[in-house]
């Protein structure tokens, strides 16, 4: 039927209505038609659009809603473009101006024209009570704020910086040190050593804390709405990312959410929480430690890297349902670190500083306590997947999907070494004990000397990609689609298979008394532990070897389950 058609046929239909039932139309129409697209994009597309707007228009709409002004004021990089293009200048002594008054201000002095955020230096340093007086006074101005004026904006100042069962061999699986000998099948990644306590995040949604010693379920953990993808816990405090975009703080022992942080538009792909270190340093008699206060750094898919307080443990439950419309009201946000164009896939900081590796191709690094960019990395040709730091050497180091290693110095940007060998993707890197040990897809483990970028020993006799290894300096344990294999870093020598016949393994992760693996038998994932002390425990002979499964009713169940 044509469109016009439609339309006459409705305008008739409505002027016979009684008004009643036009009432009952209008309650449906009219929220559709009063649709704020902005609410319902992620954020990096609204900007997108607003990126066609000259500065004119952009103030127009920040008087819309503070909906659109927050999304507008916040976009840093397409305001500073506007001003570059239609060449605004700084009045003079407007800087010194701004930072005397505490604003947040890009620092225009520079080659690269770091961010230097001053703004929220003071939440870095601030006790908890502070930072909910300080977040409880923005949430107020801008209740208060409820028509707001366009901005004129004469220079770069920044405001804010036992799962289920279905769909089991597609989920991912992420654990930390891992003491369960069984587990639904998914798939597993971004293991933490612990001795008392484990635990496994999943596509299904549930974090599962078990205890070591005995394999028993401690507590679940719900809330996330999505896959969780990335995990870390000091002592009884859980830090969880997911596929929802939020990041959540958990007490594991209370097995309740106590803090829910959003601002990522897009998956939360990696997160670290940064205690803190000496540097070296000694200023009125005491050590300077960086950071001051613990913190919680993530990497998403949006392209951002974002900074948070670690809550200190018995703090009061905060619990965000949604973004914010101003991220200074969230008392433990401290900033966005902005500059890649792609994905974050991998992230590495000690002390004051963080190196982020992307899609985008390069390796940036960071000064946390400024949020600014000291320098851009460029030299891989394809995606960046993984990142360590050398903080001994002032060094960091990158793998690629391009096949190759490459070592960094932190103080020029330079690239001091290219390591070659790989002739696939390399994966994951890890650096202890003065040897840094590389993974690629080829099938191959590389370890190499840090200091000059030599290859010691070459890996072979997996069959396929290496999808997970741990080394102490005296071993290394690592997974491939088949097979658990140790090796001596020393000789290079693979001294024993641990697991075989497998359909996949996910993580594995040990310590010098057990080795724990996620790996996947047909259908479902087991998650394995392997103890090197049984038999100095005095194991009897005949238990060597042998495989216990804690919850084998269960396995029986789901395997039934699955031949149906």
């Amino acid at each position: 039927m044509p469109t016009q058609l439609k339309s006459w046929m409705i305008y008739q239909l409505l002027r016979r209505c009684p008004r009643k039932t036009l009432q009952a139309v209008a309650d449906v129409v009219n929220p559709a038609l009063k649709c704020d697209f902005f609410r319902r994009l992620p954020t990096e597309l609204s900007l997108h659009i607003l990126s066609y707007l000259d500065h004119r228009d952009l103030c127009r709409a920040a008087q819309v809603s503070k909906q659109w002004r927050n999304i507008i004021d916040s976009n840093e990089t397409g305001w500073k473009e506007l001003f570059d293009r239609d060449g605004f200048q700084l009045a003079p002594g407007e800087l010194q101006k701004a930072i005397a008054q505490g604003w947040g201000w890009q620092d225009p002095v520079g080659a690269l024209e770091g961010e230097v955020d001053l703004s929220q230096h003071s939440r870095l340093t601030s006790s908890e009570s502070e930072l909910f007086k300080s977040a409880a006074k923005s949430e107020k101005s801008d209740k208060a704020d409820s028509s707001p004026t366009p901005k004129i904006r004469s220079s770069k100042r920044k405001r804010n910086a036992g799962h289920s069962n279905t769909e089991r061999s597609k989920r991912r699986v992420s654990f930390q040190d891992l003491r369960e000998s069984f587990h639904q099948t998914h798939r597993s990644e971004g293991p933490i050593s612990t001795r008392t306590k484990s635990s496994t995040g999943s596509d299904d949604t549930l974090i599962h804390v078990y205890d070591t010693k005995t394999g028993k379920l401690r507590t679940k953990l719900e809330g996330h709405e999505g896959g969780v993808w990335a995990l870390q816990y000091v002592g009884n405090t859980l830090v969880s990312g997911s596929t929802d975009r939020s990041v959540r703080v958990w007490d594991i022992q209370k097995g309740i959410c106590t803090q829910t942080f959003y601002g990522h538009t897009s998956t939360v792909r990696c997160l670290q929480i940064l205690m803190p270190t000496e540097t070296g340093e000694v200023k009125n008699g005491e050590p300077v430690m960086m950071p001051e206060k613990p913190l919680i750094i993530t990497g998403s898919r949006d392209s951002q890297l974002r900074v948070w307080r670690l809550p200190e443990p018995g703090s009061r439950r905060y619990i965000m349902n949604g973004p914010a419309a101003n991220e200074e009201n969230c008392p433990y946000f401290v900033r966005i670190l902005q500059g890649h164009a792609h994905s974050v896939r991998s992230i590495s900081a000690h002390g004051d500083i963080l190196v982020s590796g992307s899609y985008d191709s390069t390796v940036r690094v960071w000064r946390i306590s400024t949020g600014q960019q000291l320098h851009v990395l460029s030299g891989h040709n394809q995606k960046v997947y993984s990142v360590v730091l050398d903080h001994k050497r002032n060094r960091c180091i990158s793998g690629s999907m391009d096949s190759y290693v490459k070592i960094w110095d932190l103080d020029t940007g330079a690239c001091l070494y290219t390591l070659e060998g790989h002739s696939l993707l390399v994966g994951l890197l890890d650096l202890r004990d003065e040897k840094l040990v590389s993974a690629a897809a080829d099938s191959t483990l590389r370890i190499w000397d840090p200091e000059n970028g030599k290859c010691k020993h070459t890996l072979m006799a997996h069959t396929g990609a290496i999808t997970c290894f741990q080394h102490d300096g005296r071993k290394v344990i690592s997974g491939s689609e088949k097979t658990v294999k140790m090796w001596d870093v020393q000789t290079g020598e693979c001294m024993q298979d641990l697991l075989t016949d497998l359909s996949g393994v996910w993580q594995v992760k040990f310590d010098e008394r057990r080795c724990v693996a996620a790996v996947q038998r047909g259908n479902l994932t087991y998650v394995e532990i392997l103890d090197f002390g049984a038999v100095r425990d005095g194991a009897p002979p005949e238990e060597l070897g042998k495989r216990k499964l804690l919850n084998e009713a269960e396995v029986q169940q789901l395997l039934l389950t699955e031949g149906e």
